[in-house]
């Protein structure tokens, strides 16, 4: 009972510890080779001014 105890103990830590050198290897590697698009997850937005409309050209007098 022990024996099969210690068994899925290290069966648990095992598995656990390869799916986390998995997602990390995966992680890794789908950023430094994702294109800029693919790495946006939609919170961060793309803006661009193209005429600054907000001064008016004031000279003098």
């Amino acid at each position: 009972m022990l024996g099969r105890m210690l068994v899925g103990v290290v069966g648990v830590v095992a598995i656990g510890f390869v799916a986390g050198i998995a997602h990390s290897g995966f992680k890794h590697y789908y950023e430094k080779y994702a294109d800029d698009e693919d790495l946006n997850d939609g919170s961060i937005q793309k803006v661009s001014i193209v005429n600054d409309e907000t001064k008016k050209s004031g000279g003098k007098k």
